[in-house]
């Protein structure tokens, strides 16, 4: 395989299973040097384990917590050098219906699908601008276009589109892309349900979407993706 990112520093949040897991994996056999991201250390290590250790560095963080957030940036900046490629990925559920959302799941979906993002997106710029060809990706969902019954869930990832404009034009005027990524149905086990069991036109593999994000990161320089709605062949319309 060939490694177009050899060298490049890749953050990946929400690295511990699913999209973020296929992500590192995919990212690492492209060259890169993998930070993992999730709140999970022992997930996080058995992620690391099948990935080249020299090229692999492993943080645990909660990404709701600003403070969690600058320390992981720190000690990411001080072992890697430098941060090329920011994938914000991490996000929890949220109740399905707005009677059934309190205060404290608003704060807890809010702080890590939204405020995270912002977070570590922040955190992490002054390294991202440093190289004049940073990039970052944000996974978002087809719930941040279409919405639905869940306030605390559609509200976050509504606001991240609006957090991806401003941080693509932030980022122009160092060489920093931003992309906002709307995947429907991914056959990663979100809330629990079965892996491998519908056929792959009507569930994506977590591995295919970790590939097109690679396409993503190697695509020339002179224009950027600003959003991309994924979803399978057999649902192709919203």
């Amino acid at each position: 395989m060939s490694t177009p990112l050899q060298d490049k520093v890749a953050v990946v949040t929400g690295a511990s299973h699913g999209l973020g897991q296929a992500v590192a994996k995919h990212l690492s056999d492209l060259g890169a040097k993998v930070v993992l991201i999730a709140r999970d250390p022992a997930r996080l290590d058995e992620t690391a384990a099948a990935l080249p250790a020299e090229r692999t560095l492993v943080v645990p963080c909660d990404v709701s917590d600003a403070a969690q957030v600058q320390s992981a940036a720190e000690r990411i900046t001080a072992a890697m050098g430098r941060v090329d490629v920011l994938i914000n990925n991490a996000g929890i559920p949220a109740p399905r219906t707005f009677q059934d959302t309190d205060f404290a799941d608003w704060d807890a979906v809010i702080g890590t699908n939204l405020s995270g993002v912002f977070y570590m997106t922040r955190a992490l710029w002054d390294a991202l601008s440093a190289n004049g060809d940073g990039y970052v990706i944000t996974i978002s969902g087809t719930a941040g276009l279409r919405g639905g019954s869940s306030p605390a869930y559609g509200g976050a990832k509504f606001g991240l589109t609006g957090l991806n404009h401003a941080i693509a034009a932030a980022g122009k005027a160092n060489g920093i892309r931003a992309t906002i990524l709307y995947p429907g149905g991914m056959d990663t086990g979100w809330r629990g349900a079965p892996i491998g069991e519908k056929p792959r036109s009507e569930s994506m593999a977590p591995e295919e979407v970790a590939r097109f994000i690679g396409h993503l990161l190697t695509s020339p320089a002179e224009f950027v993706v600003n959003e991309a709605v994924l979803n399978p062949s057999a649902q192709p319309f919203m």
